[in-house]
């Protein structure tokens, strides 16, 4: 629902998805990256939203960030004796914004979860590197919040990509519950 008091896209998604950025949130830190398991269900989740994502049209910035996100991710789930995740959910096409807007941010919350699994002291959690030392692509972040900061907060475009923001933060929550948790897989 667009607010009176927004006054760019940039403004709107940040009001308008935070329900459903929070629940998201909720799923991911039950992972408790400290622990083998745990950290194997948050990668097979990343692993899993990368490849929905890599199929849907996306502009080569953002094609490249969700390619090596994705392998560092294999890498690491290769690390703990799995492969890569098939999809665990569907989307349909999304716009491209939206896309950003969700990967983009995700670096940014990398950063907490990072912290976590620093803590870890489990040598095989620690070794599986590969993800957590990705680069933070604050360009990527910046050039979104400028291009979303000067388009309007309402109108047909801005509800798509709303909407469709949303709709990724819903499929990357129906990845985050693929995995079957078992005992020391989620942080109590």
């Amino acid at each position: 629902m667009t607010k009176q008091l927004e006054t760019s896209l940039r403004a709107r998604l940040r009001m308008d998805t935070h329900l459903a950025h929070e629940r998201l949130d909720e799923e991911v830190s039950r992972f408790d990256l400290t622990t083998p398991y745990g950290f194997l269900c948050f990668l097979s989740m990343q692993s899993s939203a990368f490849q929905t994502l890599s199929a849907l049209e996306v502009s080569a910035q953002t094609s490249t960030i969700i390619r090596d996100l994705s392998e560092r991710a294999a890498r690491d789930l290769r690390h703990f004796g799995s492969s890569s995740q098939k999809p665990a959910a569907t989307i349909e096409p999304v716009h491209p914004l939206a896309i950003e807007y969700a990967v983009a941010g995700s670096r940014l919350g990398s950063r907490l979860l990072k912290k976590r699994w620093q803590s870890a002291t489990d040598p095989q959690v620690l070794q599986a590197s590969a993800y957590f030392s990705a680069p933070s692509y604050i360009k990527m972040w910046t050039s979104f919040c400028e291009t979303t900061a000067a388009m309007p907060a309402a109108g047909p475009l801005a509800d798509q990509i709303v909407r469709d923001a949303d709709r990724i933060f819903h499929m990357y929550r129906e990845c985050a519950r693929a995995p079957l948790l078992k005992k020391g897989a989620i942080h109590a």
